[in-house]
């Protein structure tokens, strides 16, 4: 590394990412969270279920619930009750009968199969069958998509939409997550002020601050303000020394690049050890990372448009990083295809996938009734709509649900 005036050779945005991340400890404190709490909240345990779900044996579609046996050839069944969900037939279903069911309701006793509405004809009391009925059709088994004892999710997942929904859908109020890595936020300058003062001749709002805070905490961290700290060294390395002591990360914008007022690098030094000062970036150079103790220090260039960029380029990662957050953020990403994939002819499918360290993609999916088609995915990609299938190893865009 230079001294204080100069920047030396500047390393390329992987390798000061490289560096950053291998520096940084994840934290190890873990708390209880409120499901309804626990979006983008990482799991800090294998989750199992208590329960089997569905909890019995259910339609999967509005129609008639019959016994496949009376309908080995099209014919006529009498209509004995109604099942709707919450409220099943409390009989058991005779030859020659059968029961009006909602989608969801118990099966009753006796019957093995739904036939949907839109292939029977009611006649009175009584309803005419077009075709065969095989034992099962329509019927959402007992445990079909989650058992007893299954590990419903496991430690590491980050919690999202449908992790949240396979959590309440097996009754869980609480949850064992990672604790949030602590972040202190704040931004050096005589010249910078916190929005709602009044301002002065030659002073700008703090939008740094702002700015890194939305960052940080989307990328999983309890953040704390302060006020900016003055353009002198003692200023600054007091500062420091006072957060290292406390937090997991300190961050800050300004003072990192060469001039007379730049104090960030001789703070960090006196305090600790400098690792990255200067990326090859444009803009953002004067980025600087370092260790205080067991504490990380970020110093981000002061100009806002830069500040912004690099928080997001090392800033969000390393947050996600403390957090045991491995999947790192990305709307989009090439995948290739673990297995064939047959079009709908007239639709364009969104297949829900998860997606393994080699980057192949593997469907969840396991119709729509069951929450662990999502809550086992990372995202999911868009089969165009034919009369083909998609070949194993081809690429696919995923797109990651957040």
């Amino acid at each position: 590394m230079s001294n204080k005036k100069g920047f030396g050779t500047l390393v390329s945005a992987d390798d000061a990412l490289d560096t950053i991340l291998s520096k940084l400890r994840p934290v190890t404190g873990t708390e209880l969270c409120a499901v309804q709490d626990a979006d983008l909240r990482v799991l800090a345990e294998d989750l199992k279920s208590t329960i089997n779900v569905p909890a019995f044996d259910r339609a999967a579609m509005d129609g008639f619930a019959v016994r496949s046996e009376d309908l080995e050839e099209p014919g006529m069944l009498k209509i004995a009750g109604k099942a709707l969900a919450g409220n099943g037939y409390k009989g058991t279903v005779k030859k020659g009968e059968c029961i009006e069911i909602a989608t969801g309701a118990p099966m009753p006793k006796g019957a093995d199969a739904v036939v949907m509405i839109e292939n029977v004809q009611v006649v009175g009391q009584a309803v005419s069958f077009k075709s065969p009925v095989a034992k099962g059709e329509y019927v959402g088994l007992k445990a079909e998509d989650i058992g007893k004892g299954d590990v419903v999710l496991k430690r590491g997942t980050v919690m999202g939409p449908g992790q949240i929904a396979a959590v309440a859908i097996i009754g869980k109020a609480k949850i064992k997550v990672v604790s949030r890595p602590k972040v202190l936020i704040f931004t050096t300058g005589d010249e910078v002020v916190t929005p709602g003062k009044q301002l002065k001749q030659g002073q700008v709002y703090d939008c740094n601050s702002y700015a890194m805070m939305t960052i940080a905490r989307r990328a999983g961290a309890e953040v704390t303000y302060r006020p900016n700290v003055k353009d002198t060294l003692p200023s600054l390395t007091k500062a420091l020394s006072e957060a290292a002591a406390q937090y997991d990360l300190v961050v800050f914008s300004g003072g990192t690049s060469v001039g007379a007022r730049d104090y960030a690098r001789e703070a960090v030094a006196e305090l600790g050890r400098v690792l990255v000062h200067g990326v090859a970036v444009k803009p953002g150079k004067p980025v600087l990372f370092g260790m205080i103790k067991k504490c990380g220090v970020f110093g981000m260039p002061g100009y806002p448009t830069s500040c912004l960029l690099t928080a997001k380029l090392f800033l969000a990662p390393a947050i996600r990083w403390l957090a045991h957050n491995r999947f790192h953020e990305r709307r989009k990403k090439i995948v290739t295809l673990g297995h064939e994939v047959k079009q709908d002819k007239t639709k364009q499918l969104l297949l829900p996938v998860s997606v393994d360290d080699h980057d192949v993609a593997w469907s969840t999916f396991k119709g729509s009734g069951a929450i662990t088609s999502l809550s086992e995915s990372v995202g999911y990609i868009e089969i165009d709509a034919g009369d083909g299938v998609v070949a194993k190893g081809a690429e696919a865009t995923l797109r990651v649900i957040s």
